[in-house]
């Protein structure tokens, strides 16, 4: 089924094409999919290659940029030999000047070809306007060597840095490969700075050796330049990588001379300057072997240059050949799948053609047709399958036609095009509607369409066959002599081999009788199962009431009762009840009508049942038809509970509205566990909007003003009948007073984002009151969605935590068949636990008792829910469901609490049950303050 349903779009695409062009699309398709890889392939191979090539134009960059600093490092060594006196240098700094500006200008051309962002770097334009001051004719005898060496440091500097911002752009040490990476690293700046240092290091010897002391401050610059030599000297090669390479005994051994070089200035430098104060030593000797010291690491920088550049066009050369390799299997694979999709399609196409040819035969009429399979595989098996079929189909044919015949005899049958137009009647068409076939033939249905049917009717009809679905449904048709018959009709679609709508056909029943009879019935006043009133009867009479009252009585769960013991027995229960209602009719002057199912109106004048005597009037009614049906003794006889609803003639003007306002308040009386409720405007829960926003609007205000508050109803120990616990529950005060059950706000709450507010009100209240109270432990309820609230779970924990009393708490989690997954649950009752307090499961039982979660959820207590309570006296079932509860609670040594115990039967009951707690009104009703007042169980101990 899933595989058919993801295959219908490819499967419908596919039925549309010929044969020939399904096998150019599959191949289509398939070239497709072979071709995204391959442009992937393409991009990548084009990206990287294009990287190679910006890396090897920052490669020449590098050199470039290497070379020019070597210049400007041998100018600045000459420069302040001269400028200590030297003058022989003067020829070697106008040679070497000529020298810098053509690098310069080959920088700048090769820049402007390529990159074109050295004029826009500012370090690069700041390192040419410092060139300008240190130039042979601008210097003077003012021109101190220090200045002229700090302004090649800083021209060098700036070059470095002009080079890493263009490696940025050439992606120059960007690489897979960790051996251009390391090479690119080197190159870029540790073997500049090396040369750079060793550069300083020899223009500032070479000046100090001209000197007859040496200060302090000049050995303490020498001192850094020399400790960092040393450490670009440590930390230089990382011989794991170069060991990799072709030349690494190459790169090697010129390493070995760099340092060779490196060591034997700095020990020049150690010995004749460091550990003197009168300088001895050769400076042009000194100035010859910093130069070749230098001249080693350029020579270095070279071979690395070279090996970077050889990397590169290795990496090129291996992207090229993996392409190469790629695209030949590309085509491999295209070569292969066009042969074996032509061999594929010669193979079929004769087998094809013939399966072809006999279909238009069946089109012509021809069935009898026999086709020879020339091959063994499927379209072998087809071609003879069509032969069984084409059997099969002759067979059949006679069979449909004698169908036909019988439907036409028995049945109202029409056929209309896809525009509604008739192009096929049958004899009993004409016979009922009394139009001849020349008068219906080429006419839309508009012909026998009665005025009684409305418009939106026939909408309906055409927008449910145009959908290609079969329509149903009863019809009235007007007779060409203006009378009317009623059909039950059925219209279907039928398609074409596109899934296109061909024609309709229309197959209709005379019911005219039948639905005369029905609306017969219809019009009667009375239930016909009872004989009583129905509510056609009392709507009206509530028309000519003058002050009417409606008292609703409904049978509890009526609807199990009709499942178990069956739909017989339902109906002897309400003719059971019928004549004990209608007797207390007649003694109360009422009048008692019969609605839907098990419902039941009385119908009261105000004089008669008004508020202040209804709350007796009512109870002594329900309690007497309880009673009755409690104590029979017929087979058949089953026990019942009601729940009633009543509405005044003042609730509404119409008085047609009291009828669903007195049902109204039967539901919300059932959901509270009471026998009846009067109907008041709070009970309404339209779902308009300013409904919703006036109930917000009271919550927020409710919030505000420090109108929610907690109640509490007391919990009694059936060991020592004694008020032991008491169980907090939430209320709403409205401004006049009135304490509003959550029934009617808590949802609303949740929906406006008010219901964490109101939980943690509840929580401080309900702690605060507790904490005046030592000798009674207290249960607050949580839902399962508010242990999964983190801002709730936590406030839990932080109340736990700060309070003195946390080993009296306990929190009441509804049992609930949304508990899937007992983890997070299992963690919040761990960590309530690890402050002492208790966990009890409340409405256990409430309509899905499920054991497993006894022992999915560490509990405490078990809170039997009140539905099995309310009945245990009289309803065996409920009894032993309960005493299941019980037994299985003690084995887990779980304690049990009875909820709802209204009377002191079921008290004395459940207590000899082994129920441990009780709870309910018979015990005590929920207050808002605690006082040491007497309760029954009190007067009983």
């Amino acid at each position: 089924m899933f595989i058919d349903k993801v295959m219908h779009p490819a499967v419908s695409f596919m039925n549309k094409l010929p044969f020939k062009y399904k096998i150019i699309t599959a191949i289509s398709v398939l070239f497709i999919l072979l071709i995204l890889p391959s442009r992937t392939i393409f991009v990548n191979y084009f990206e990287k290659n294009k990287t190679y090539n910006n890396q090897l134009v920052g490669l020449s960059y590098n050199t470039r940029m290497q070379t020019l600093i070597q210049l400007i490092q041998l100018h600045r060594g000459l420069s302040n030999g001269y400028l200590n006196g030297n003058a022989k240098f003067k020829n070697e700094i106008l040679q070497n000047e000529k020298k810098v500006d053509k690098k310069l200008l080959e920088l700048i051309e090769f820049d402007k070809q390529h990159l074109a962002i050295l004029k826009h770097n500012k370090d690069f334009v700041n390192a040419i306007s410092n060139m300008i001051p240190i130039r042979l004719s601008n210097l003077t005898i003012n021109t101190t060597s220090e200045k002229i060496f700090d302004i090649h440091s800083t021209i060098i500097s700036q070059l470095i840095k002009t080079f890493q911002e263009i490696s940025r752009h050439t992606s120059f040490s960007t690489s897979d490969n960790m051996q251009i990476n390391y090479i690119a690293q080197l190159l870029e700046d540790k073997l500049l700075l090396l040369q750079e240092n060793t550069g300083q290091i020899r223009g500032l010897a070479l000046g100090y050796f001209s000197q007859e002391k040496i200060s302090s401050e000049q050995k303490s610059t020498l001192l850094s330049r020399y400790t960092l030599i040393k450490a670009l000297e440590a930390n230089l090669f990382d011989n794991k990588v170069l060991a990799e390479m072709d030349n690494y005994l190459t790169l090697q051994k010129m390493i070995t001379r760099v340092t060779h070089k490196l060591d034997e200035i700095l020990y020049i430098i150690h010995k004749n300057i460091m550990l003197v104060e009168s300088p001895a030593y050769n400076s042009k000797l000194f100035f010859k072997q910093a130069t070749s010291a230098i001249q080693e690491q350029v020579k270095l920088f070279n071979a690395l240059s070279q090996s970077y550049a050889s990397l590169l066009k290795k990496s090129q050369h291996d992207l090229l050949v993996e392409l190469i390799y790629a695209l030949a299997g590309f085509l491999v694979i295209i070569f292969t799948a066009v042969y074996l999709t032509v061999a594929f399609y010669r193979s079929i196409v004769s087998s094809l053609k013939k399966l072809q040819t006999a279909s238009q035969m069946i089109a012509e009429g021809k069935t009898k047709i026999y086709l020879k399979a020339d091959t063994n595989d499927e379209l072998g098996s087809a071609l003879q399958a069509f032969n069984h079929m084409s059997h099969k189909l002759d067979k059949n044919i006679s069979f449909l036609d004698g169908y036909k015949m019988a439907i036409d005899e028995t049945s109202i049958v029409s056929k209309t095009n896809p525009k509604g137009i008739i192009t096929y009647v049958n004899k009993k068409f004409c016979e009922i509607s009394g139009f001849t076939e020349q008068e219906l033939i080429g006419m839309s249905h508009n012909i026998v369409r009665h005025p009684a049917m409305q418009e939106e009717a026939f909408k309906e009809l055409w927008h449910t066959i145009k959908n290609k679905k079969v329509w149903k449904g009863i019809v009235k048709n007007r007779t060409k002599d203006g009378n009317f018959y009623i059909v039950d009709a059925t219209i279907i679609p039928l398609l074409d081999s596109d899934g296109q709508i061909m024609e309709y056909i229309a197959v209709r029943h005379d019911v005219t009788e039948l639905e005369k009879s029905k609306e017969e019935i219809q019009k009667q006043k009375v239930d016909l199962l009872t004989g009583l009133p129905n509510r056609r009867q009392l709507l009206e009479d509530l028309y000519i009431a003058h002050k009417p009252v409606l008292l609703y009585l409904n049978i509890d769960d009526f609807a199990s009762l009709n499942d178990f013991y069956g739909g017989k027995t339902g109906d002897q229960v309400l003719i059971y009840l019928a004549p004990i209602i209608q007797h207390i009719a007649t003694v109360t002057d009422s009048r008692l009508y019969k609605l839907h199912a098990d419902e039941f109106v009385l119908l009261f004048e105000e004089g008669k049942l008004n508020e202040e005597n209804c709350q007796k009037a009512v109870n002594e009614i329900i309690n007497l038809i309880e009673t009755q049906t409690i104590d029979c003794d017929t087979r058949n006889c089953v026990s019942i509970t009601l729940s009633g609803g009543i509405a005044f003639h003042h609730n509404s003007n119409s008085f047609e509205n009291l009828l669903p306002y007195a049902n109204l308040a039967r539901k919300v009386a059932k959901s509270e566990n009471k026998k009846f409720l009067i109907y008041h405007s709070d009970m309404s829960k339209e779902s308009d909007y300013q409904n919703n926003i006036k109930w917000i609007n009271k919550i927020k205000e409710a919030i505000s003003q420090d109108r929610i508050v907690p109640y509490y109803q007391p919990i009694i120990d059936n060991r020592s009948n004694t008020i032991t616990k008491y169980e907090s529950l939430v209320r709403l005060i409205d401004t006049d007073g009135k304490v509003i059950s959550p029934f009617f706000f808590l949802e609303i709450a949740k929906k406006a984002k008010l219901y964490t507010k109101i939980t943690k009100i509840v929580l401080d209240k309900t702690f605060a009151t507790f904490a005046q109270l030592p000798e009674y432990e207290f249960s607050i309820n949580i839902t399962v969605e508010d242990i999964n609230d983190e801002e709730i779970a936590s406030y839990i924990y932080s109340k736990l935590n700060h309070c003195t009393h946390s080993s009296r708490v306990i929190f009441e989690i509804t049992e609930s068949e949304e508990i899937k997954d007992y983890t997070f649950i299992n963690q919040f009752i761990k960590n309530v636990k690890s402050f002492g307090a208790k966990i009890a499961i409340d409405d256990f039982g409430s309509g899905f008792a499920n054991f497993e979660h006894i022992i999915g959820l560490d509990a405490d207590f078990i809170k039997i829910d009140g539905s099995l309570i309310k009945n245990i006296h009289k309803n065996e079932d409920s009894r032993i469901i309960t005493e299941a509860i019980i037994a299985f609670s003690k084995k887990l040594g779980t304690k049990t609490v009875a909820e709802f115990v209204h009377s002191e039967e079921i008290y004395e009951q459940v207590k000899a049950m082994g129920a441990d707690f009780s709870q309910g009104f018979y015990l005590g009703e929920p207050v808002s303050e605690i006082k040491k007042i007497k309760y029954p169980a009190d007067v009983d101990s």
